[in-house]
């Protein structure tokens, strides 16, 4: 018989899972996925739904409460909305999240919020139409804002992802705030990670959450709000122009020892933390279709689950195998 609400060998009770469905993605964001010599995981190598779907069930047998599908861009695999749908209806999983570009938000928003979704989360990097243009491989930033707004205009929660990067977005902090007033929405500005990323930005990208509150700082006072249940990492603020906005430093104060997190890539590697290239292939005992095998090997990788990141230490292996399109946002 599996064991209820696993803990991790530092007794940190899981109870997130992050499952990437698909590598594929038609942006090409310069810190996510490389512009040349990108080669998509051979079809034949990622999970089927029913796959995907043992794996879920063995990890909610484990303690999971929570499941956030990801990417590449889960909305360019067909049956997405069908996958969640069954995800949400698995006994003891509370809630079911989303993360996409937004790019096909708008033609999906019905079945996904159909499906059962009651939230998802956007990528957003600039509000500047050059810029955004840019950081995306060329992809035009009306279709994602107006994507945005159908969502929101059926019910669907947005909360919308910044990646904060020094001399190239950190300017429009300021302007992200009004945005979120402006469109009731929860702005979340994310520390940059230099995890296999664009060169230009991995000495000099990361700009600190402290630095971010210095600037929302100098034209609105804020207060910290409490956290949501089953929520992330995000410390969020109410400002005074009435905005919501959430801050995650994944580097500057990282939230390792609080950390209830565990990922799947679309290949099936069961990766423990983001930010280390440590990963256990539970592709070969999904695919025995055996669940409590699959629930063994989930309680092996534990062991792979470190006290914290070494990402800005000496420890730090050089080069990453995976880039972040790769492991799942």
């Amino acid at each position: 018989m599996s064991t209820p609400d696993i803990k991790d060998k530092f007794g940190r009770e899981i109870r997130y899972l992050r499952i990437s469905i698909t590598d594929r993605c038609n942006f090409r964001c310069k810190y996510c996925m490389p512009i040349h010599d990108f080669n998509v995981i051979p079809h034949p190598d990622i999970l089927s739904y029913e796959e995907m779907m043992l794996a879920v069930e063995a990890f909610v047998a484990l303690g999971v409460r929570k499941v956030r599908v990801t990417g590449g861009e889960p909305l360019v695999r067909r049956g997405v909305d069908i996958f969640l749908e069954k995800v949400g209806k698995l006994p003891g999983i509370e809630e079911v999240t989303l993360t996409t570009n937004g790019s096909l938000l708008k033609k999906h928003a019905d079945s996904i919020k159909a499906a059962g979704i009651k939230r998802i989360n956007v990528s957003l990097d600039s509000l500047k139409e050059e810029r955004y243009s840019s950081i995306t491989g060329g992809f035009g930033m009306a279709q994602i804002l107006a994507g945005i707004k159908y969502a929101k205009s059926i019910g669907l929660g947005v909360k919308t992802n910044t990646v904060a990067i020094r001399n190239f977005n950190h300017d429009e902090i300021l302007d992200f705030c009004e945005f979120a007033v402006e469109n009731d929405i929860n702005v979340r500005f994310i520390e940059f990670m230099p995890v296999g990323n664009f060169e230009e930005w991995k000495d000099t990208g990361t700009i600190t959450g402290k630095e971010i509150l210095d600037i929302i700082g100098t034209k609105y006072t804020y207060e910290q709000i409490q956290k949501e249940k089953l929520s992330g990492p995000a410390v969020n603020y109410r400002l005074s122009n009435g905005a919501k906005i959430g801050i995650i430093t994944p580097i500057s104060n990282h939230f390792c020892s609080d950390c209830d997190k565990l990922r799947i890539t679309a290949d099936g590697k069961l990766r423990p933390c983001l930010l280390s290239d440590a990963e256990i292939d539970l592709l070969p005992v999904i695919r025995s279709g055996n669940k409590e095998a699959v629930i063994q090997e989930i309680i092996k990788g534990l062991n792979l689950k470190e006290k914290e990141h070494h990402l800005l230490s000496e420890k730090r292996d050089e080069g990453f195998k995976r880039t972040m399109s790769k492991i799942g946002g």
